[in-house]
């Protein structure tokens, strides 16, 4: 098969409300969704960068794609000879080799419930869903005291995790870290400060997570929680060797895929015996374009029962 051939669509999903983080507002994203065919058989992958995240974007990927001219062992080779600089797409490829485990994989993980504007009424309603702990967003302007009455008014054994997506100032990072301390219910607090900050030092790793400055192993050396996004961490071969090593917390969360990357995505939080509570709570949210199709809810379930090849002429 000379090498493999590969295929590809870039897609643009619309969220249904616009979404609000410390980067700013998102609309709508665009996703490249990828398709290998080798001896192994056929692959499905999706390059999903997110807006904050120093990743390639989806103009770079298409280009990269269309430089291939259809040989995947061409896609291979650009892939391994930009030296990390394409981890989308790197993850993408890792999700077409592993495809005939993703596509068998039918397990369920615990899912934290997600709440991008917080209120009593938001966590009420994810408590009656069966969720269990619960991630807020929150920004430079959110009111500290309000979350906290929400947080200590919740019932017994609900627990918490703030993300302010880099968003924060070290005076406002300091004060939401105390609360954290403060509260046993709260496992963390993701990503306080920009990127490289300088202030994280001062704030300390316990209570702390790290999400847009952790990417791909090797990145930055961290003893407290990293927060893993396998549509943007680089090879997943080399994540789980990374993971077998690693003795702090990791958790697993979704850049808002489709289908394909979420059952991906799965998979491989699927393949940490110690993966958790994970954070997918991420479907209904974009306009009906068909290109969700597992089941929200308090466990995030791999789906066995699509074709995977006819989903992918749906959305061709």
């Amino acid at each position: 098969m000379n090498g493999g051939k590969i295929d590809f669509l870039r897609v643009r999903r619309r969220f249904r409300l616009p979404i609000t983080t410390g980067h700013g507002t998102v609309e709508a994203v665009d996703r490249i969704l990828l398709r290998t065919e080798d001896e192994g058989g056929l692959g499905f992958g999706e390059a999903a960068p997110w807006p904050g995240f120093p990743t390639e974007d989806c103009d770079t990927i298409a280009e990269v794609l269309r430089s291939a001219r259809g040989s995947l062992s061409h896609l291979r080779a650009s892939v391994e000879a930009s030296g990390g600089a394409l981890p989308c797409l790197s993850a993408a490829l890792s999700s077409c080799a592993h495809w005939g485990e993703i596509e068998a994989f039918a397990g369920a993980l615990p899912c934290a419930g997600l709440l991008i504007s917080p209120s009593a009424e938001g966590v009420a309603e994810k408590l009656r869903s069966g969720y269990r702990t619960l991630k807020l967003k929150i920004t430079g302007s959110s009111d500290l005291p309000a979350i906290r009455a929400l947080i200590e008014s919740a019932p017994a054994g609900t627990a918490f995790r703030l993300d302010a997506n880099g968003g924060l100032t070290l005076e406002q990072a300091r004060a939401w870290t105390e609360l954290a301390r403060a509260l046993p219910a709260i496992e963390f607090l993701e990503q306080p400060l920009p990127v490289g900050h300088p202030g994280y030092a001062s704030l300390g790793h316990e209570k702390v997570a790290l999400d847009e400055s952790f990417l791909a192993p090797g990145s930055l050396e961290w003893a407290g929680p990293v927060i893993v996004k396998p549509a943007l961490a680089g090879d997943w071969d080399a994540l789980l060797r990374w993971r077998r090593e690693r003795s702090g917390a990791v958790v697993y969360s979704s850049c808002f895929e489709t289908a394909f990357g979420r059952q991906a995505a799965l998979w491989l939080a699927a393949q940490d015996p110690a993966a958790g509570t994970v954070g997918f709570d991420t479907l209904g949210r974009f306009e009906m374009d068909g290109r969700d199709r597992h089941e929200a809810g308090p466990l995030a379930r791999g789906r066995l029962d699509l074709v995977w090849s006819d989903l992918w002429k749906e959305m061709t």
